[in-house]
């Protein structure tokens, strides 16, 4: 994983190191935190509540939309996440209101997986202005992709500059840089590795 962490870091690149794949085991997720992961991230919230008992001092990522009912444990416990449901967003920010902190949000564009995020480039930019403008309780902390999981669309070059593409559309609306532009998981790699990931990917 550091020589992961090395090659994306001399790009400009920061990872998230994933704790599903081996059930979320603390001590698994300590070695991703100490080889300079910037996120500790997981799908399932009970695998980051047992990081965070460890002592696993991070900030932790939910990759996935947080379901309605476990809201209160997606904002307790997680410092960021995926999300493409305008109707959780606005339930995501009541909760984060609640408990008076600032919940990070990246909103999913879909790419042509059809695994997850936005289709329609205006809904993408509604959902985008509506979390900056009106979701105090929200922080807009960029966009993303997952490419290579359900519809075996490959991360290509072309695939990344879309994505930047959306990325800027958003950025002259809102009148700011984002800060994150997740450009996959480790179907992307590739592209670190044989020198063609688009400089904007983050």
């Amino acid at each position: 994983i550091d020589q992961a962490v090395q090659r994306c870091g001399k790009i400009g690149i920061d990872l998230a190191g994933v704790i599903k794949g081996f059930t979320g085991i603390p001590e698994g997720a300590k070695e991703f935190a100490d080889a300079g992961c910037k996120f500790i991230a997981s799908s399932r919230l009970e695998q980051i509540q047992g990081c965070i008992d460890f002592g696993i001092k991070a900030t932790y990522m939910l990759i996935r939309v947080p379901m309605l009912s476990e809201l209160e444990e997606a904002i307790r416990l997680t410092d960021i996440s995926l999300n493409s449901e305008v109707e959780v967003l606005k339930a995501l920010n009541a909760e984060a209101l609640k408990q008076g902190k600032t919940h990070k949000v990246i909103l999913m564009v879909d790419l042509g997986d059809l695994r997850e995020g936005f289709w329609d480039k205006k809904e993408l930019l509604d959902a985008a202005l509506m979390v900056e403008n009106e979701l105090d309780g929200l922080y807009l902390a960029g966009v993303g992709t997952n490419l290579g999981c359900y519809g075996s669309i490959l991360a290509t070059p072309e695939k990344m500059n879309e994505l930047i593409a959306d990325a800027e559309m958003i950025e002259k609306a809102i009148g700011r840089t984002l800060d994150i532009i997740s450009g996959g998981a480790t179907t992307s790699f590739p592209l670190v590795i044989n020198g063609t990931m688009p400089k904007r990917i983050n």
